[in-house]
């Protein structure tokens, strides 16, 4: 199969995962490879987990390379450089499993570019140790990737406690004459959405911030909910969401 056929197949297969259409791209720059390269990004930062988990494995890894050169391992821990880059290591490790996921919005984007900032930081560092790199701007080449991974701690605590607009902070405008009742189907808990069934019979889509109440709101499998019906973009989903009362 010529190349260009593959390019052209790959390039839709990817768009059917993506808000970016193939014929928008091509018709601004001609060609298929840009479009590849922005869809590629978008799916990488889809699964900001695996990447958290490949970066900080290579930098543990990479960590290791000086060491093993000189034939001595008591001088790993006589490079700041090596250690810097094995923390900025574990840093990745430590926040892949328990990374935030948000559909949409600023925080999502936030997140990104905290998961960015700790990739560039690795990179900046890698470059330190194994080529060396003195400095960068006049300043210690160490100093520059700390104060890019401060940075991206520090946006991610900022994004994980900001509270932001939800039913249960807000006063209530919902008919609570004209509510209804279902079964939890399933709820993924670390995404924070699933699915509840009415007892109507139909399915409705449910998001943890629908959910009322404070901290960490879960729904568990066959618990029974009642709810208010909103008509949202995206088709009819359950709003301030409460366990219902027992029936007699």
């Amino acid at each position: 199969m010529p190349p260009t056929i593959c390019l052209s197949a790959l390039a839709h297969r990817l768009a059917q995962r993506s808000c970016i259409t193939p014929h928008l791209v091509q018709k601004r720059t001609g060609r298929y490879p840009l479009f590849l390269v922005i869809l590629l990004a978008c799916e990488l930062f889809k699964m900001l987990k695996i990447v958290h988990l490949v970066t900080g494995a290579a930098a543990l890894l990479l960590s290791f390379i000086p060491s093993l050169r000189s034939e001595a391992a008591s001088l790993y821990l006589q490079n700041p450089d090596a250690i810097c880059l094995a923390f900025l290591g574990l840093l990745n490790l430590i926040l892949a499993p328990v990374i935030p996921y948000w559909n949409r919005g600023p925080r999502h984007n936030l997140q990104n570019l905290v998961s960015a900032l700790l990739v560039i930081a690795v990179i900046v560092q890698t470059l330190t140790l194994l080529v060396p790199l003195p400095g960068i701007a006049g300043q210690p080449a160490i100093l520059v990737s700390l104060v890019i991974a401060i940075v991206a701690v520090a946006l991610h605590l900022s994004v994980s406690f900001y509270r932001s607009y939800t039913p249960s902070s807000a006063p209530q405008n919902h008919d609570m004459g004209n509510r209804d009742t279902g079964t939890v189907k399933w709820f993924n808990t670390s995404k924070g959405f699933g699915f509840i069934s009415r007892d109507s019979g139909d399915d409705i889509f449910v998001h943890f911030r629908a959910i009322r109440g404070e901290g960490h709101r879960v729904l568990v499998e066959g618990q029974r909910v009642e709810f208010s019906v909103m008509n949202r973009d995206k088709g009819l989903q359950a709003e301030d969401v409460i366990a219902a009362l027992p029936r007699r």
